[in-house]
């Protein structure tokens, strides 16, 4: 099946109010492929936002070629954004009408069934809520009405703009546990978020962007591997002889007050032959394996250049969004 999403050499720049312009994308690529939940990160200004207006034909981008569904955009999009769900940056409603109102007026303009209603109240836990005023609902409650507007097309595609603002760690694992679902039900989704942790929990997939390009994409399990260093926790009663030990053998170890990291360790038994031939015995060995946010954090710290774009898995032959030259 074809990429759900395939963005190629997307350029979009602004200009400032004092002179001059801010190039917001610079040459960004990324292809999402279909029944996948695909992370999307990046810093404050790395162009996430503007990513996802440009797809969704709500700014123009000055270079580029970007197809949803198959179907090229913006020209090409009315044929298909019945099938797309989204919401981008922070949603506003009207506040003096009920949730469930709300949400009729907008079934109702789009020629959706009223039915539809309650069924996506009850997926995004606000049924009992679906009678009160919307100005009474609080942010997390507001974000999940954002998500119940996105749903009531049931659509293939659902875009997800920071989805767990304001969200408390009940409803965080409310909100992952929808995607997931809806992605057991192939829909495709597209998540933005600054919550790490829960990227990699619900994640198939990622881009990460910093200063206009991307600089990295693949499975998570795929990204996760290409930052393991082989570094391993060791804990050891004698922990000064320890080090003198593996350092003796060509080991690099960094010692700290109550353990030693053994860095780059292919074979973790030649470590435990090394100093139970000694006499010390291993209490803990432990792989110091990154997560994504340390991942992220090493790509996109202050000051970091994005060099060269880093795919960690070629994806499927893609003939519409070839290798952008840098």
């Amino acid at each position: 099946m074809p990429p759900v999403i395939e963005i190629a050499g997307l350029r979009k720049e602004y200009r400032r109010l004092r002179g001059g312009t801010h190039r917001a994308l610079d040459g960004f690529d990324m292809v999402v492929e279909p029944g996948q939940v695909h992370g999307f990160l990046g810093p404050n200004g790395s162009g996430k936002t503007t990513t996802l207006r440009a797809l969704l034909g709500l700014v123009r981008a000055d270079a580029g070629e970007m197809r949803i569904l198959g179907q090229q955009s913006p020209s090409a999009l009315p044929r298909v954004i019945g099938r797309v769900g989204a919401i981008v940056e922070s949603p506003q409603f009207f506040g003096n009408i009920s949730g469930r109102r709300l949400l009729t007026l907008l079934a109702t303009a789009g020629g959706v069934p009223v039915a539809r209603v309650d069924e996506v109240l009850t997926q995004v836990g606000l049924r009992d809520r679906g009678k009160d005023i919307v100005k009474t609902y609080s942010l997390g409650m507001k974000q999940r009405l954002a998500v119940a507007s996105a749903l009531l097309k049931a659509p293939e595609l659902l875009i997800l703009d920071e989805p767990a603002n304001g969200l408390d760690p009940a409803g965080i694992r409310e909100m992952r546990d929808l995607v997931r679902l809806l992605a057991s039900q192939g829909v495709t989704v597209l998540v933005s978020s600054h919550i790490l942790a829960e990227i990699q929990l619900i994640c198939d997939s990622v881009t990460i962007i910093s200063r206009g390009r991307r600089v990295l994409a693949g499975p998570v399990s795929g990204v996760l591997a290409s930052f393991d260093a082989g570094d391993f926790r060791v804990r050891v009663a004698e922990l000064s002889r320890a080090v003198e030990v593996l350092r003796a053998a060509g080991m690099r170890v960094t010692p700290a007050p109550d353990h030693l990291v053994a860095h780059g360790l292919a074979e973790p038994a030649r470590l435990t032959e090394l100093l139970g031939g000694q006499g010390l015995w291993i209490s803990e060995l432990a792989p110091l394996t990154p997560d994504l946010e340390s991942v992220f954090l090493q790509l996109t710290a202050t000051g970091a250049q994005p060099g060269g774009d880093k795919q960690v898995t070629e994806p499927a032959p893609n003939q519409f969004a070839p290798e952008v030259p840098r």
